[in-house]
């Protein structure tokens, strides 16, 4: 039983901490899924805004054009747009023969942005076929890293190198429109080998691997997204692209007290569960216990009952036999004799009666001594219920007196054959009784039921009668009982009531 209940509290708590763990990791699962459409939300405005910004590098190219052409409108109009953006730092168009034509800082000469046009076109004098106009190069960062080089081609309308519009994109400034996106986010402005050029992470601007000269990327590149909760989207038409990532540890944070209380709870129901079973385990150690008591003492009450039943039947054994002879005596006699007479009424068969006595008894008991007398009384009784049937009943009254009652005869000479054979057998020598040879012989009175009698004390008082005529009329013989006792059949035998001693 113990081993059960450990088994099915082991079930249950395996239940309970399965499904808190699934609860949790289900909670979690959930908030990662929702971070990152947050992230990959956030990616693709990122990556849109920077898509304006870098349009509007285009915008300006076209405007450099008219520049090249001789529009004196065109510079001021540029100038304006250039410098109400905070996208870009300054800017400068040359035409294709690498002249200054334009700088929105207003010096005469721009070194650095003529060097990152010779690096991108080194055959631009020649007239080399630059790409059309929206070709976005972008070039090494100088002074700032955040701040990265962009370059435009500029073509004539018959497709000649018309000139170059050339401008320093603010990377770190647009980061830093970001810096409320909150806690745990990492937002990084990549280059087209996807190494970061700029990082914002926690508010603060880091530097990534600087890149020099990087090509545009291919059209069907456009969007990306990282495993976990990290989004990479590029720009459909530049070189550039935006990845926004998400720490996990920030995702779950807010879920880790209410991990906490699901963990709170599966303990406590746990210790209940645990305790129950202890307790369990107790009462059925107990309820076990009381069991083997009370087991032991049914088998001692058994125990008892069954020496009860001994020594009640050793009592009736006492009572009901014959303690020398071991057959039984004159109250069971009396018992037996009585329902066997119950049912001889219902019998159209004779029922005799044998009422015998050992002649000379005395005078052996007398000379040999009790111990031989009581040896012989012994196998008198042996000799007479061999002699007899099963089912007949022999009993010793007392002394040297026996009585024997025969059930169930047809015919009343069948009674005097039996009389007949005991008075022979019993009365044959004993030769060995302690060392002696012993020689007794037997007289016999016998009444029949119902001639004689109905009951047993009437059937004894006829039987002794006649046991006496017997005795009479020379020992070792029968008599039935007469009314008269005169017309009663004596049989004798030639006996001697000598004892010889060894």
């Amino acid at each position: 039983m113990s081993v059960c209940f450990v088994l099915l509290s082991s079930l249950v708590l395996v239940v309970i901490w399965g499904i808190t763990m699934m609860h949790v990791a289900s909670e979690k699962k959930l908030a990662m899924e929702s971070a990152a459409g947050e992230s990959k939300n956030m990616a693709a405005i990122m990556a849109t805004n920077l898509n304006d910004r870098m349009d509007r590098a285009i915008l300006y190219g076209t405007i450099a054009n008219k520049v090249l052409d001789g529009d004196p409108a065109a510079a001021e109009y540029l100038n304006l747009l250039f410098n109400g953006d905070t996208a870009y730092v300054r800017a400068a168009v040359f035409d294709g023969d690498m002249r200054l034509r334009y700088s929105s800082s207003g010096l005469p000469t721009e070194s650095g942005f003529a060097e990152l046009v010779r690096q991108t076109y080194p055959a631009a004098s020649a007239a080399a076929a630059p790409p059309q106009v929206g070709s976005v190069m972008l070039g090494k960062p100088e002074g700032y890293a955040w701040r990265i080089p962009l370059l435009v081609s500029l073509n004539s309308p018959k497709n000649n190198v018309h000139g170059f519009f050339v401008a320093v994109l603010d990377i770190g400034r647009f980061l830093s429109d970001y810096k409320q996106i909150g806690d745990g986010y990492r937002v990084s402005v990549d280059g087209a080998t996807g190494l970061p050029l700029v990082t914002l992470i926690d508010g603060k601007l880091l530097v990534g691997g600087n890149e020099g000269i990087v090509n545009k990327f291919s059209s069907n590149d456009s969007a990306r997204s990282e495993p976990g909760v990290s989004n990479h989207r590029k720009l459909t038409a530049y070189p550039l692209a935006v990845t926004v990532s998400l720490n996990p540890d920030f995702i779950v944070a807010d879920l880790t007290q209410s991990h906490y209380e699901y963990v709170r709870y599966a303990i406590v129901i746990s210790i209940a569960v645990v305790s129950l079973t202890l307790i369990l385990i107790g009462i059925s150690y107990h309820r076990k216990k009381l069991y083997q008591r009370l087991e032991h003492s049914e088998r001692e009450k058994i125990c008892l009952i069954e020496q009860l039943e001994k020594e009640k039947t050793r009592a009736y054994q006492l009572a009901s036999h014959d303690y020398l002879t071991g057959i039984p005596n004159r109250m069971l006699f009396n018992e037996l004799a009585a329902a066997e007479l119950s049912r001889a009424k219902r019998s159209p068969n004779l029922y005799a009666l044998f009422f015998i006595d050992l002649d000379g008894f005395k005078p052996i008991n007398d000379t040999l001594g009790h111990a031989v007398g009581d040896l012989l009384l012994q196998s008198v009784a042996q000799r007479l219920c061999a002699s007899l049937r099963e089912y007949d009943l022999v009993a010793r009254l007392g002394g040297d007196e026996f009585v024997v009652l025969l059930s169930d005869i047809r015919y009343q000479s069948q009674i005097a054959d039996i009389a007949d054979k005991l008075v022979k057998t019993v009365g044959a020598p004993y030769l060995n009784l302690a060392g002696h040879e012993v020689h007794t012989s037997l007289s016999i009175g016998i009444a029949l039921f119902p001639d004689d009698g109905h009951t047993v004390d009437e059937l004894l008082s006829k039987a002794d009668t006649a046991m006496y005529v017997a005795k009479k009329a020379g020992k070792g013989a029968y008599r039935f009982h007469d009314p008269g006792m005169r017309g009663g059949q004596v049989s004798r035998l030639p006996t001697d009531t000598r004892y010889l001693s060894a």
